[in-house]
């Protein structure tokens, strides 16, 4: 058996010659190496030190400038009455002596020439310390014991064994109230005088057949008290020192309380069986010598199987699965033999075919170096399978998110500001690296300005709060976005940071407002400055007519309304574009029937019939059917029929036209194609992007008459 390991003694020296002092040290410490040694060069500094961690001794020099060793001694005293102090002097004399163990000094050396005084001192330092740790130890040990004694739930009684006799020299509380007298009546009494003369003799019978015995002795008393009689069963218990019996340790209770505590014990295996079942968790064991397995009621309902059948080891192992049968039988077949406990987690197949993980641990219960049975418990753990199945999940996930995400990375940073983990392209980018980064903080990595300002948000992340935000590095814009990261309802100790180098993003925007700028520059031309000459030249031709006759005016007055049309088309295309406005249910027959009823549609026909209800831009889809109409109409004359009708996923727009070539079926869109050279080129153009805005997908077929057949798909119908 190993020794136990050497406590450190910690030694303070008072000393004003600090070379001395050093010197003292260094030669303690070499005779030994549980020493370690402080300096103070005055008291002053000595009772500051202790004040902040006391030694374990103080070796103090006599004479010192202001304050004497006598008088330090004094000022220690105060505070600390029992800590070891040696006082070490070159000043020897019988009166310095006398009056450091006057003044409660524990030793007195003088100082001598050569390095056997620090032997002797080492010594002397040694012999205080462990009596002062005796002291120590015997005050907590009895302070234990009065603890102990004292607050015991069962009735206690230290009896003093006498030549003649039994005397009790000490009683708990509880004993008074057990016995039902005061202390003073108890202690210092005999047993006759304590319970009456029946019960004295039955006690002392007792206590002397455990003093011959040498083993505890059970007994039982019968009270009186006024209201009744009480069951007082005891027990006694010899203290034996250096081979003799000279006191004994009486305790005992309430039976009506031992009642109280089965009924209590009851309640708690109720409760543990209930507990067992939360948690699905039962409990088996398994006797080596009489060779019979017992189950609790919980391990019969993870295995699936009923109460009332005996337990067939040959039947429960074909429950569990194939692969882990061999487990099974290396651990169950030579139980006596296994000493060491064992924790398995294994695959569940019963009767009801589905497959589950259970966790079998075993604690084999040694006698005498044998193995006579073995305990265990047995638990469902599919839930925590299918949880740590999905943590690795999540943790590839995230893992590969990170690495992956578009120009940016991911750190992980815990309450100390620092970065538990960083991932993510971009931090090659930039020159950095996940081990460089892990376990700094921002103040670490980044310039001041950006530290300062990513530490405030990462303090706001642990107290709850989310922000974005953007920063610049170098000649780069990263937009931050910085997270609490929340588990159950433990408080926030991590957060989480996501940045994205959206410096392309942002020159890409601004490109795009400067087309957009473009484009209302080009829209504003359109609208007024083309539009204006148009105009004018419109009411020129008008004063034309009045003037004269001419069959050039017919064709001029259709150029200049194709103009006009053109200009029309170009600015919807320029302000709507791909986008909605005010989305609300619409009924296709309802929406179909008022468009046409604003188009010019000549002799055409209309012809609708559904309930279809989908959401969609009322202005936007107004555009789509009057288009679609004109188109209908431009290519299969005043007198074609137009068919509105509900599809699989969307609706339809037919003509009874001569429809559109399949070569031609996707260019239809494009903007300023024109098949038959008339019309604007836009019309098709604007359909497609009214669909695209909500969402949808627009094809061209053939219609049943042959004419053109447009399907808009996609669409999301109301229930």
């Amino acid at each position: 058996m190993s020794s136990a390991p050497q406590q450190v003694v910690r030694i303070l020296h008072v000393d004003d010659n600090r070379d001395f002092a050093d010197l003292t040290k260094t030669f303690l410490e070499r005779e030994n190496d549980r020493f370690t040694v402080e300096t103070a060069i005055n008291p002053d500094e000595g009772l500051e030190r202790i004040s902040d961690r006391p030694p374990d001794c103080v070796v103090s020099d006599y004479n010192m400038p202001d304050t004497d060793g006598i008088e330090f001694l004094c000022a220690l005293r105060e505070e600390y009455p029992d800590l070891p102090f040696i006082l070490f002097t070159g000043k020897g004399s019988e009166d310095v002596a006398s009056e450091a163990l006057r003044a409660d000094a524990t030793d007195y050396i003088q100082k001598q020439s050569g390095s056997e005084q620090y032997e002797l001192l080492a010594n002397r330092i040694q012999n205080a310390v462990s009596q002062y740790r005796s002291k120590i130890q015997l005050r907590e040990t009895k302070e234990e014991y009065v603890t102990v004694f004292e607050g015991a739930l069962t009735g206690l009684l230290l009896v003093d064994v006498e030549p003649d006799g039994f005397r009790y020299q000490r009683c708990n509380p509880r004993a008074i109230e057990l016995i039902g007298r005061d202390r003073e009546d108890i202690v210092g009494s005999t047993p006759s005088e304590v319970l009456g003369t029946k019960n004295g003799k039955k006690v002392c019978g007792a206590y002397r057949k455990c003093i011959e015995c040498r083993e505890p002795v059970k007994y039982t008393l019968t009270l009186d008290f006024p209201d009744g009689q009480a069951v007082r069963p005891g027990r006694v218990t010899p203290i034996e020192l250096d081979g003799e019996i000279t006191q004994l340790v009486v305790s005992f209770y309430d039976d009506s309380e031992a009642q109280q505590q089965r009924e209590t014990l009851e309640r708690q295996n109720d409760l543990f069986s209930k507990a067992q079942d939360l948690a699905s968790v039962g409990a088996w064991e398994y006797d080596i010598q009489e060779d019979q397995t017992s189950w609790t009621r919980q391990v019969y309902e993870i295995h699936n199987q009923p109460e009332d059948v005996p337990i067939d080891d040959e039947a429960v192992l074909e429950l569990y699965h194939p692969d882990d049968r061999e487990k099974i039988q290396e651990t169950f077949t030579s139980p006596s033999k296994t000493v060491e406990s064992y924790d398995l987690e294994l695959r569940l197949q019963p009767t009801d075919g589905e497959t589950r993980w259970v966790s079998i641990r075993g604690q084999p219960q040694v006698v005498d170096g044998e193995v006579v049975r073995v305990r265990g418990a047995i638990q469902d753990i599919t839930e925590k399978k299918e949880r740590v199945q999905e943590i690795l999940e999540l943790k590839q996930q995230y893992q590969t998110l990170s690495e992956n995400i578009p120009n940016g990375a991911v750190f992980l940073f815990n309450e100390n500001i620092q970065y538990e983990r960083a991932r993510g392209k971009e931090l090659s980018k930039v020159g950095l690296s996940p081990d460089e980064i892990e376990s700094a903080t921002p103040h670490d990595v980044f310039p001041t300005e950006l530290a300062e300002e990513l530490t405030r948000y990462f303090t706001e992340a642990l107290n709850g709060n989310s922000n974005t935000f953007t920063q610049t590095l170098g000649e780069d814009i990263y937009r931050n976005r910085v997270v609490p990261v929340e588990i159950s309802d433990e408080p926030t100790n991590y957060g989480l940071a996501l940045t994205q180098n959206v410096t392309e993003q942002i020159e890409r925007r601004r490109e795009l407002e400067r087309q957009n700028e473009q484009l209302e520059e080009f829209t504003s031309i359109v609208s007024h400055d083309l539009r204006s000459p148009l105009q004018v030249a419109d009411g020129r031709l008008e004063l034309l007519e009045h003037e004269c006759e001419s069959d050039h005016i017919d064709d001029l007055s259709r150029a200049l309304d194709r103009m006009d049309a053109l200009i029309e088309d170009l600015l919807t295309l320029a302000r709507e574009g791909e986008q909605v406005n005010e989305i609300e249910e619409v009924e296709l027959t309802n929406a179909a029937t008022n468009s046409w009823q604003t188009t010019n549609t000549e002799q055409a026909t209309l012809e609708t019939d559904t309930s279809c209800v989908f959401e969609a831009d009322r202005s936007r889809l107004r555009q789509l059917f009057e288009n679609l109409y004109r188109n209908a109409i431009q290519h299969g004359g005043d007198e074609v029929t137009v068919s509105v009708g509900e599809m699989d996923g969307g609706f339809y727009v037919a003509d009874t036209g001569s429809g559109i070539a399949k070569s031609d079926r996707e260019k239809v869109f494009e903007a300023g194609y024109s098949a038959a050279g008339e019309g604007t080129g836009f019309g098709l153009r604007i359909v497609k992007q009214v669909c695209v805005a909500h969402g949808w997908e627009i094809t061209t077929t053939e219609s049943e008459l042959g004419g053109a057949r447009f399907e808009i798909t996609d669409v999301e119908k109301s229930k």
